[in-house]
């Protein structure tokens, strides 16, 4: 969400410029949040964080998920929607899927020109779900109007075009990066293994059913 707004608001470029000394505040007008439409891709448990923030700021919000219900998608603000709804309505969108065969490149040329004129897009999920060429095509025609990337198909990323674009902002894959986050996270592994070793639930585990 810290990417949506700074997006939105042109933050990154408007720090840069005034650390470089101008004062040119005519170039950095953004747009509001609130009565614009938020496409959710992904409704786990980070997209439904984002719908709820979303919700705060009085956005309207389409959520895509196969795997949810219109019920369940309700239940924490979202509007159920097919992904072609998403993009042709959305005025921004963010992803929030995991980097499948399926998921690969599940926003490229083709769903971009489905999209508003204009559109912002989000991806701090996975590097490849997004095509980073097909962005940087539509960013330079206008078709999308702004990207935020912390995540990339290569890390550190290899596509120039895209990281250096005048308006693109990225972070280097810092989703995940807070004080407390590394502390949970600890946390948990050791709860996991106690669980385990107590012949308690196995949560999480990759190599069992």
């Amino acid at each position: 969400f810290g990417m949506l707004m700074s997006l939105a608001r042109d933050i990154p470029q408007a720090t840069a410029s005034l650390k470089g000394g101008e004062w040119n505040r005519s170039s950095y007008t953004g747009v509001e949040l609130a009565a614009k439409t938020i496409g959710v891709v992904g409704l786990g448990k980070i997209g439904r964080e984002v719908v709820q923030r979303s919700v705060a700021f009085r956005m309207k919000v389409l959520g895509y998920d196969p795997f949810v219900s219109e019920e369940a998608a309700n239940s924490f603000g979202a509007q159920l929607s097919s992904i072609e709804e998403v993009l042709e309505n959305s005025d921004f969108i963010t992803l929030h899927l995991p980097l499948t065969s399926q998921t690969e490149h599940f926003i490229s040329d083709e769903q971009l020109s489905q999209c508003k004129d204009g559109v912002l897009l989000i991806n701090c999920a996975r590097g490849g779900i997004i095509d980073e060429a097909a962005v940087v095509r539509a960013l330079d025609s206008g078709k999308v109007g702004g990207a935020a990337f912390d995540v990339f198909e290569q890390e550190p990323p290899q596509n120039s075009a895209l990281v250096n674009h005048e308006r693109v902002i990225c972070t280097p894959h810092l989703g995940a990066s807070t004080r407390e986050a590394q502390v949970n996270v600890a946390l948990q592994v050791a709860e996991q293994v106690g669980e385990i070793l107590t012949d308690r639930i196995i949560r999480n585990a990759v190599n069992v059913p």
